[in-house]
């Protein structure tokens, strides 16, 4: 039974004699349903007669604009600076920091880097993107050093990954993929994630990547 919190819909499944049954939550409208927004982990199998049927459960990775809003009023009460530097996500990390009223005082901006030729005139290494390819922790640890360095921020992100189509200019493009750094200080914590976006438009997607490094975000401050 899938009880985490961050599942919208759910299936219950249970063995009955050598079959499976299952039971329909929330609104899932059928056992072919197919809801955009899904990872490996939320895939259901259950036996109907003869068919073998997937049921996809979507996750609810979408974080609510007012708890973003505390993340980032809490940069501001403790005057602690952040930028970004973004190649997947466009700018939408770096938007939804200034949806907050009062977010100008801790964010001086960021970068959208969408080419590799366009890191590198920021300031990436070349020899990074050679050596581990532009889709790595290493890139994008080298994203975020460069924008803390050019910006002097206290914390810093960056983020480079894979939305929809995989890109025919790098080898290393996997689709539904994404690297990210927040870079505190001189200490990276550097993330991967991995999904199945195949029927995700790509706004979904880098809202989904976005929202994951606010997660990410919420948690590393809170140890602070």
């Amino acid at each position: 039974k899938a009880t985490d919190s961050i599942y919208r819909h759910m299936v219950e499944t249970q063995l009955v004699t050598e079959q499976w049954k299952y039971q329909e939550k929330i609104d899932i409208m059928s056992a072919k349903t197919k809801v955009s927004m899904k990872t490996k982990q939320d895939t259901h199998a259950c036996m109907i007669g003869e068919r073998r049927i997937v049921i996809y459960c979507e996750r609810n990775i979408s974080m609510e604009q007012s708890k973003r809003n505390r993340i980032i009023e809490k940069l501001i009460e403790s005057h602690t600076t952040i930028s970004t530097m973004e190649s997947c996500t466009s700018g939408m990390i770096a938007s939804m920091i200034t949806d907050t009223e009062g977010a100008s005082a801790i964010f001086p901006g960021g970068f959208v880097t969408y080419l590799n030729e366009t890191k590198i005139l920021v300031g990436v290494d070349a020899q990074v993107i050679r050596k581990y390819g532009v889709y790595s922790r290493e890139c994008a640890e080298a994203m975020a050093k460069t924008v803390q360095e050019k910006l002097g921020t206290d914390i810093a992100i960056g983020i480079t990954g894979t939305t929809g189509n995989i890109d025919p200019n790098n080898a290393d493009s996997v689709q539904g993929q994404v690297y990210f750094c927040i870079r505190m200080g001189k200490e990276n914590h550097t993330y991967e994630l991995e999904t199945v976006v195949s029927e995700m438009n790509r706004h979904e997607i880098k809202q989904m990547y976005a929202d994951y490094v606010f997660e990410k975000l919420e948690l590393l401050l809170k140890k602070e």
